[in-house]
């Protein structure tokens, strides 16, 4: 209850000078605060704490090749061979994936071009978890949309007027007859206004 009470006096800010809070004194504080400027010493210390960050992530990375390189001193010819031969089998079925990956890329967006599918679309794929299957799923549902897409745009586009009624034909006709035959067309026909 107590803290609300503050709140609420802190959100009211004080009085203005002539007894009446017009709500303006909290706002300059704010902005006050907002234009913080920083001292040498201040500036001095952030940069050392950057400097230690990056310190202790290169001392890191060293003690972890450090105890790589260790493991394998400790290591016979044979683990050696064995474990290096582990390591390149990683790094092979790495690059293996990674290749697979980029050739189910590339036929996939040369698929989606010849559907006229936008490669805007295969961007969102995430590659590293779709089969041929799924992504031809995906593109045949794709082209169904961009295809219903196209049906609108192009109804849209190619919508003719609505027809008029009555004698428009007579119209232009009436612009270019004289003054002789415009009261005779007027007689025959009184239902037309000019």
């Amino acid at each position: 209850m107590e803290n609300d009470e503050k709140i609420k006096e802190n959100m009211e800010g004080a009085p203005a000078e002539n007894g009446v809070n017009d709500g303006t004194s909290k706002v300059e504080e704010i902005k006050k605060e907002e234009e913080k400027t920083f001292t040498r010493d201040e500036v001095n210390k952030m940069i050392n704490a950057e400097r230690i960050k990056e310190r202790q992530a290169v001392i890191s990375e060293y003690e972890t090749k450090k105890a790589e390189a260790e493991k394998l001193a400790k290591m016979d010819a044979d683990e050696k061979k064995d474990y290096e031969l582990s390591q390149w089998k990683e790094r092979a079925e790495k690059a293996e994936k990674q290749n697979s990956i980029n050739l189910l890329k590339s036929e996939t967006m040369k698929q989606a071009s010849e559907k006229g599918i936008s490669l805007e679309f295969i961007n969102t794929l995430n590659f590293e978890y779709e089969t041929a299957e799924t992504i031809k799923s995906k593109l045949e549902l794709l082209e169904k949309a961009v295809k219903k897409e196209r049906e609108i745009a192009i109804s849209e586009y190619s919508k003719e007027p609505t027809p008029q009624t009555g004698d428009r034909g007579t119209q232009k006709d009436i612009s270019q007859m004289s003054y002789t035959e415009l009261a005779e067309y007027l007689n025959k026909h009184p239902e037309v206004n000019l």
